[in-house]
């Protein structure tokens, strides 16, 4: 692969940086402040001026991907206790450029492997009696935009679902003109512009007021891209609730679902 669609992991350590970024995602403390008013907008032609062009930003939807099954209780006194009281999980055969991770590109075609690796959480689940309250991390999503070669990665840590994701994906497709979306949780803010042929996004961190990231993207190209993704992430989706009975990718899931072939675990027998 070129440079330019490489992974944003290059080596372990960026690896290991990378991943832990995108898993800060642990304690979900809502403060969600989208712009639907002028809030902000004195500031909104500064930031613009001052964006980087990068010639184009690589798309995904990453299926993430864990060592180890916890079973444990939620609060634990002893950091042992965390893996003592797991199961090891076996990774999809699936050839990956992030081990954690598997991207809709690299699932397609490996639906069925993946497909069985969510089956032996399910029963191990079932085993340990654990609800899917306490699970359902095993299931979730990272969107994820980057250019390695000019050193460019947006991250989504706090959208965990698709449809999460797919509302800011919509947007860029949908909107050509203007403040497009703006969200801002914990330690997290993303802009998103669109003007003159071009995309601009602001990534920061609103609690230190610090900036991450100023660019601008050329539009039609990222919307082509985003356009396929959002097509092949649904299908992969659908193809894996088939196998396990239960869609539990695309929306955040308050009920306890029942998957193929399982009774409710949480019952006495």
């Amino acid at each position: 692969m070129g440079s330019n669609r490489s992974f944003p992991c290059q080596d372990r350590l960026a690896c290991t940086t990378w991943v832990a970024r995108l898993t800060i995602h642990s304690s979900r403390r809502h403060f969600v402040a989208r712009l639907n008013s002028g809030v902000r907008s004195h500031s909104m032609q500064s930031w613009l001026s001052e964006t980087r062009t990068v010639p184009s930003l690589q798309a995904e939807v990453c299926f993430q991907l864990q060592e180890t099954f916890y079973y444990g209780p939620d609060r634990f006194s002893d950091i042992s206790d965390r893996e003592r009281l797991a199961d090891k999980l076996t990774p999809p055969k699936i050839q990956l450029a992030v081990p954690s991770l598997v991207r809709t590109s690299e699932a397609v075609g490996q639906e069925l492997e993946l497909a069985a690796y969510y089956e032996q959480i399910v029963r191990m689940a079932r085993r340990h009696k654990r609800p899917f309250k306490s699970i359902r991390q095993y299931f979730w999503l990272r969107l994820w935009l980057w250019n390695s070669e000019h050193e460019v990665h947006i991250s989504f840590p706090w959208y965990d679902s698709f449809s999460e994701i797919e509302r800011y994906l919509a947007t860029i497709v949908e909107t050509d003109s203007g403040l497009i979306y703006h969200d801002m949780e914990q330690g997290w803010e993303l802009q998103t512009y669109a003007q003159d042929g071009y995309l601009h996004f602001l990534e920061g961190d609103p609690d230190s007021d610090e900036t991450h990231l100023a660019i601008s993207v050329p539009r039609d190209a990222l919307v082509h891209q985003v356009q396929e993704l959002r097509h092949r992430t649904r299908t992969i989706i659908a193809q894996l609730s088939s196998v396990l009975g239960a869609d539990v990718w695309t929306s955040y899931v308050r009920d306890e679902p029942t998957f193929k072939g399982e009774r409710r675990w949480w019952r006495p027998w």
